[in-house]
């Protein structure tokens, strides 16, 4: 009798999965990739690499400054290539696209910077220079970043001076080089 009923019973095999099974399949891999793509946030990330490129540009023009000044003991800006200079080479809030006669000669033609630095017209134009003597040139940018916004370095206004608000995020806070 045991073999009887054992061998009537039937057994069924499921192929493939229902669509239930795949909509939940599916919504789960959607939140986790809308949840990936909230982590990563593609637009700060292009900010941080526009950031990263601004503080690159600004802190090798000031180090081509530097180096230009302990050669010739005077600031590029003084031999005539930026008529609206003060004395001592004083500028405040010049874009370092203004500056370009002062980057070709003498930055260009002296070896510190190389003609390429000219090419990204973009970052220049983003780029402010204030000098009020040797020893205090300053580059400055603002940053687009939420990271370089809240950097300790984010703490100046656009002419190089200290912001008591700064850093913060969404402020008119700049990064500077020195």
């Amino acid at each position: 009798m045991g073999k009887q009923f054992f061998s009537k019973v039937r057994v069924f095999y499921q192929e493939g999965f229902t669509l239930i099974e795949l909509l939940v399949v599916l919504g789960i891999l959607g939140i986790l990739a809308a949840a990936l793509l909230a982590a990563i946030n593609p637009v700060e990330q292009l900010n941080k690499a526009r950031d990263a490129a601004l503080e690159n540009t600004a802190s090798e023009f000031i180090s081509a400054t530097v180096q230009y000044y302990a050669a010739h003991n005077t600031l590029p800006w003084t031999t005539g290539c930026y008529p609206s200079a003060g004395l001592n080479g004083q500028i405040t809030s010049v874009s370092l696209s203004s500056l370009s006669n002062c980057i070709t000669n003498p930055l260009v033609s002296e070896g510190e910077l190389k003609q390429s630095f000219l090419s990204n017209t973009a970052n220049l134009q983003n780029i402010y220079i204030t000098s009020t003597g040797p020893n205090t040139t300053m580059a400055c940018f603002q940053p687009q970043s939420h990271t370089v916004q809240a950097d300790a370095n984010s703490k100046y206004n656009q002419n190089g001076t200290v912001n008591a608000s700064c850093p913060s995020v969404g402020n008119s806070c700049y990064w500077c080089a020195q």
